[in-house]
């Protein structure tokens, strides 16, 4: 009887380790901060007239709801004025209704909402 005991347990351990669900954490979710502001002005030097024409923004703090919770920071801007540098001297400004941005940096200064490295959403960020 002692013989067929052991037998049983041996196999009730085989079964609950076979049958025993194995548990894993989850990958980290990227961080990610999303933003509304309601205007923001820019300014780019384009010398060959090629490139982004919203290479970073300023916004003023209380027309967005920028939290900080890391990067990439995603901003979307009902009104976005930028003023580009061609050279010469020469200035020409635009302005963009619904701006939709990705860029590498942004924070929070002295009541303004400064982002930084901005580029389109889904394209690599060329300087």
């Amino acid at each position: 009887m002692r013989h067929r005991s052991r037998h049983v347990l041996a196999t009730g351990a085989v079964l609950a380790a076979a049958t025993s669900v194995v548990v894993t954490t989850a990958p980290p979710a990227q961080a990610a901060t999303t933003t509304h502001c309601s205007t923001s002005t820019s300014f780019a030097l384009l010398p060959t007239g090629q490139g982004y024409l919203f290479p970073n923004l300023r916004a003023p703090a209380a027309g967005c709801d920028f939290v900080d919770n890391g990067a990439p920071y995603h901003f979307t801007v009902d009104t976005a004025t930028t003023t580009v540098f061609t050279g010469g001297g020469q200035t020409q400004s635009y302005t963009v209704k619904n701006l939709q941005t990705e860029c590498a940096s942004a924070g929070m200064g002295n009541g303004y909402v400064g982002a930084y490295g901005c580029h389109v959403p889904g394209t690599a960020h060329k300087r």
